[in-house]
């Protein structure tokens, strides 16, 4: 599979599945209240989901609409007749979401093939990014709050992995980044819906997880986003390790993205 037409639902739930993780991952023991926001739904639905679609009976529409609701939820209730028509589909712990456009940046290795992603080097420290999502979301009550009770937002997801090579104590913040866009925003990482990819790093330890960015304007035609990050800094002195990095990444909408891995 291609390393950037990842959906939405993989990419973003990831973090979802572990909200103060802030990656698709785990960085630590303590989950925070926007980590069990993003928890996927329990064994138990996915059973009567099964039973469900085992009942299922009606024309494509209809049994269409029951796997909808068997997958995510009820569907009916929360997005309109409009909303599904735009691509969104609803999941129960989250909301409606669609994929708006995917990110590609030759030099850290999202190209579009299957050759190995390029770690982004500070020092010895590596970033890898393993993909760029563009997600547009109507939140449900669980998460409305982390968005400030908009009816509907658009975030761009970047998914990190982080390692310390070396045995000295590093401090690192990529979760604390910028981002700028063509259409003119410049907007600081979402700390809530960030996972804890930030912070220091006791010797040789690894970390991974996603970095959101929350546009102000839910309705940016982006075809361009930015990255600025802060190098890390030694614990102790306070020394820079390396330089600020300023990464571009092209957006592609979900059409051009799977032509381009093909």
């Amino acid at each position: 599979m291609k390393k950037i037409c990842l959906l939405l639902l993989c990419t973003v739930f990831l973090a979802l599945g572990a909200c103060s993780s802030k990656d698709t991952v785990t960085t630590s023991g303590n989950e925070s209240k926007a980590d069990e926001t993003k928890k996927a739904v329990t064994e138990g639905t996915e059973n009567n989901a099964v039973k469900k679609k085992e009942e299922a009976v009606g024309t494509p529409e209809q049994e269409e609409t029951a796997n909808n609701e068997d997958a995510y939820g009820p569907a009916e209730n929360f997005l309109t007749e409009a909303e599904k028509k735009e691509g969104f589909k609803y999941r129960d712990d989250f909301g409606g979401t669609r994929d708006y456009g995917f990110g590609y940046n030759d030099e850290v290795g999202i190209d579009g093939t299957d050759n190995p992603l390029k770690p982004v080097k500070f020092g010895p420290v590596n970033m890898t990014i393993e993909n760029v999502t563009v997600a547009d979301i109507i939140p449900n009550s669980d998460v409305a709050s982390f968005f400030d009770d908009r009816d509907r937002v658009r975030a761009v997801i970047m998914t990190v992995k982080i390692e310390n090579t070396s045995e000295q104590d590093v401090s690192f913040f990529p979760d604390s980044s910028v981002m700028t866009t063509d259409t003119g925003e410049q907007v600081d990482a979402d700390s809530w819906m960030s996972n804890e990819t930030g912070g220091d790093m006791l010797g040789k330890v690894k970390k991974e997880g996603q970095i959101w960015y929350v546009l102000k304007n839910e309705k940016a035609d982006i075809k361009k986003v930015k990255f600025v990050i802060d190098p890390p800094y030694l614990t102790d002195s306070m020394d820079d390790l390396g330089q600020q990095k300023r990464l571009e990444f092209d957006i592609l909408d979900p059409k051009a993205a799977k032509k381009k891995d093909n």
